[in-house]
């Protein structure tokens, strides 16, 4: 019988359940079976993909699928979930993970998680440095047999830039510096040398055709993290600059195995330059290929089914 798998989550958390939930999905043989039980489908302006909406589902239907699972598998909130508010029960007796996608201190506490015994998993990005606690490393997960490279344009005398902050709420993390970002990239626009495309407030679809339709991609070069639009540029195929620091590369490396980093290194103070340096040297078809050659050989599905399986049989022990 195969190992059943629900995921829950009160938002969408800019689709990861999702993901991890789709990837067994499309690769049952491995003897998993995944459900993702959002309850709210919908964050601000951006649109994911839905399994099941909790907040649609009648409470019968919501405790079929807690009684359907072996393992349980949380997002952010444990028994804060709002599927148990709803059923007026605490979360039930399974092996159980709670995955932390937020800062420690991000606009709600996270105490009761960090308190409840619970084993915590965190991807290898900054999380690590905010919960030092966690009992598993894991990848954030795309899906590169979905996300592919498209056929580039002839070589462009003015690339475009692709930036994607999730917002301009200053907090560094998700925002990604745009406070000092964008006047560089707006800069060189009116200068001629770039073609800014911002990618903000948009539906998941539309975002990932426009990153697909970039010659270079800008992450964040503000908190030494990357975040899930490095992987998404590299899976396209697309080259991206971003500042990961010590920290950071050090818990990638671990996770990969693999001693170098296929990101284009750049701060706030370095990244004109850079960027220059790219264009100028008409560098970016081949720092694309070289980013998409590392996302097939340390970020393939089987290799991050492999990081979750092991997470998953460590739990159930």
């Amino acid at each position: 019988m195969p190992v059943k798998v629900l995921h829950l989550s009160d938002t969408t958390i800019s689709g990861a359940p999702f993901r991890i939930h789709s990837l067994f999905k499309n690769n049952r043989a491995l003897g998993y079976v995944s459900r993702h039980i959002v309850w709210h489908p919908t964050t601000g302006f951006r649109v994911f993909p839905t399994d099941m909406v909790g907040s649609e589902m009648e409470e019968k239907d919501l405790k079929f699928w807690l009684d359907w699972a072996d393992i349980i598998h949380y997002h952010n909130r444990y028994a804060r979930q709002e599927i148990f508010q709803k059923l007026g029960t605490p979360p039930p007796d399974k092996p159980s993970v709670i995955q932390m996608h937020s800062p420690r201190h991000e606009d709600e506490n996270f105490e009761a998680e960090a308190a409840s015994g619970v084993p915590l998993a965190v991807v290898a990005q900054y999380h690590p440095r905010e919960w030092p606690e966690a009992s598993f490393l894991v990848p954030n997960v795309v899906d590169i047999e979905e996300i592919r490279p498209h056929k580039r344009p002839p070589l462009r005398r003015v690339p475009v830039v692709s930036y994607a902050p999730s917002n301009h709420n200053g907090k560094g993390w998700n925002d990604k510096g745009y406070a000092f970002t964008a006047p560089i990239l707006k800069k060189m626009q009116l200068r001629g040398l770039i073609k800014y495309a911002p990618v903000i407030k948009r539906p998941y679809e539309l975002m990932m055709q426009l990153k697909s339709g970039a010659d270079i991609g800008i992450d964040e070069v503000a908190t030494g993290s990357y975040h899930l639009s490095s992987l998404e540029y590299m899976a396209l195929g697309v080259p991206c600059i971003c500042r990961l620091d010590e920290k950071t590369q050090e818990v990638v490396r671990n996770l990969t195995g693999c001693d170098w980093l296929p990101w284009v290194d750049a701060n706030e103070h370095s990244l004109e330059r850079i960027l220059r340096d790219i264009i100028q040297k008409q560098q970016w078809p081949g720092l694309g290929a070289r980013s998409r050659r590392w996302m097939e050989q340390y970020w393939s599905p089987e290799v991050l089914l492999n990081h979750y399986i092991e997470m998953y049989e460590e739990i159930r022990k």
